[in-house]
Order: structure tokens, then C-alpha cells, then sequence
């Protein structure tokens, strides 16, 4: 059962601020260049929005992690 402490470890401000800003990025990238291409993994603007959002949950998972290491 997942519990209130593992969504406070992994679900904090600064992960919710990168998913949003990549999957942000990801629909502009999809708008722009993605959505006329053979390629499945570029024209479907769902698999578009998951790999915005799991590139922005990992890349502010890092950034926060390393923060909180900076600062011990």
C-alpha cells in the first residue's frame, strides 16, 4: 500500500513544476515537428504528453535531489 510519506518524497512542487514544463515543451515540440511524421512514437500526441511527463518527473527528480544533497 503506498502511503502519505512516499507521495511527499516523490510528488513534491518542484516535480509537478517539471512535468508541467516538459509536457508543455513536448506539445509544442509535437505542434511544430512531431505531428506530421511517419514515426508512431512522434505523431501521437498521448505517447507525446507521457514522455513529456516522465522526462520532467526525472529530470526535477535530479535537480531536486541534488539540491537537497547540496545543501547537507
Amino acid at each position: 500500500m503506498i502511503n502519505k510519506e512516499f507521495f511527499q518524497k516523490n510528488f513534491n512542487k518542484y516535480h509537478i513544476i517539471g512535468c508541467i514544463l516538459c509536457v508543455l515543451l513536448a506539445i509544442v515540440y509535437w505542434w511544430l515537428s512531431g505531428r506530421n511524421q511517419p514515426q508512431i512514437y512522434k505523431s501521437n500526441l498521448a505517447l507525446v504528453i507521457v514522455w513529456g511527463l516522465l522526462v520532467g518527473w526525472i529530470s526535477s527528480d535530479f535537480i531536486f535531489n541534488a539540491r537537497n544533497r547540496h545543501n547537507e
